[in-house]
């Protein structure tokens, strides 16, 4: 599903957002490691391939 665009806020994190719910590596970002917006990033492969 859809959902807001966000992406991690950890260092060591790939630099893409994400923006579908059921992504699996948006779902490996912890709570506190999210960060609303597209942050400047590319969109994540696995959500550009979810449409």
């Amino acid at each position: 599903m859809k959902v807001s665009a966000y992406h991690s806020s950890n260092p060591s994190d790939p630099d893409v957002y994400h923006d579908h719910s059921d992504c699996p590596s948006g779902q490996q970002i912890p709570a506190r490691n999210r960060v609303p917006g597209e942050g400047g990033y590319r969109r994540c492969v696995h959500c550009t391939s979810m449409g």
